[in-house]
């Protein structure tokens, strides 16, 4: 349904989308922010965050729309277990993160707050760190290409690694 103008949705519509084993997905499309309201939010994030660099400025979805929708829509962060579980993927320690696996970020009150996909892996250095680097949605604010530990307070922090490679064993 539009607003009087037929350009705004009054009620965000979802798409038809269910996990591998055929559960429903709850989710639903935004409609994109004006151009302003865009880079507005890239320059506050600029500011505070060096290592990120733009790859889009759209809104219509959520990380988890990015990660597991194809960027259509917005799925809430309360069916990523379900998501992760009905579509095989496994848990997998960071020495074992491959290109293409996904990292998952947990807000101080232990629960999921943001998901990313992992983009880059440098080499070990000399204390046993690494830079993994990170494609991940910053909420409505546009997706990044970022360090791993390089994000908004609001997103949390690297909790669990999760692989859907085929021959990978889960870890509990």
């Amino acid at each position: 349904m539009f607003d009087a103008s037929g350009t705004n949705y009054l009620v965000p519509p979802g798409i038809p989308l269910a996990t591998k084993q055929g559960r429903d997905i709850p989710n639903e499309q935004r409609t994109q922010r004006t151009r302003q309201e865009m880079e507005a939010a890239l320059e506050m994030h600029r500011a505070s965050h060096l290592s990120i660099a733009v790859r889009s400025l759209r809104s219509v979805y959520n990380c988890m729309g990015m990660v597991f929708a194809s960027r259509r829509t917005r799925i809430g962060l309360e069916h990523l277990e379900m998501i992760l579980h009905d579509d095989g993927y496994a848990q997998v320690g960071e020495s074992e993160i491959d290109r293409g696996d996904l990292v998952v970020y947990r807000g101080n009150d232990g629960e999921f707050s943001h998901v990313g996909i992992i983009w880059q892996i440098g080499p070990y250095w000399v204390n046993n760190s690494r830079d993994v680097i990170v494609l991940s949605q910053w909420g409505a604010d546009g997706e990044f290409i970022h360090n791993m530990h390089d994000v908004n307070p609001h997103l949390g922090v690297p909790a669990e690694f999760w692989t859907d490679r085929y021959g990978v064993e889960r870890r509990h």
